[in-house]
């Protein structure tokens, strides 16, 4: 009976630990409308990425917008500070070029340092198309 009540205990809060962890990538401070998840951009366009930091209570601090292929290599980074103690909202927009030699995936990064010294991000998935 002990042992059951032990694994129910690990359990729970292994589901516990890992809803923490989706909650911190998945920001409802950011907004990102370009790219769309999932969507296929062919490598000879210039990337664009468009987002807003929009966060409640507090203001942007920096915040720092990185693309990385699936093995974890930068493709793109980008470090904003931002004088924003005015601002209610964020709006980013940046734009790479990257030629690649295959399909891949990769993932957009954004994460914000606001002035309460918390963090928020948002990941979003898409394609580089090798062309």
């Amino acid at each position: 009976m002990k042992t059951r009540y032990c694994v129910v205990i690990g359990v729970a809060a292994a589901f516990t630990i890992a809803a923490c962890k989706e909650k911190e990538v998945d920001s409802k401070f950011i907004t990102v409308s370009s790219p769309k998840a999932n969507q296929v951009i062919n490598d000879r366009d210039s990337v664009i990425i468009e987002a807003v930091i929009k966060p409640e209570k507090t203001t942007v601090n920096r915040y720092t917008v990185t693309v990385k292929n699936k093995h974890d290599k930068t493709l793109f980074t980008s470090n904003r500070g931002c004088d924003c103690k005015s601002l209610s909202e964020v709006k980013l927009r940046e734009s790479f070029f990257y030629d690649i030699d295959k399909t891949s995936d990769v993932f957009l990064e954004i994460t914000a340092v606001l002035d309460d010294n918390s963090e928020t991000r948002e990941k979003v998935p898409f394609v580089l198309q090798d062309k």
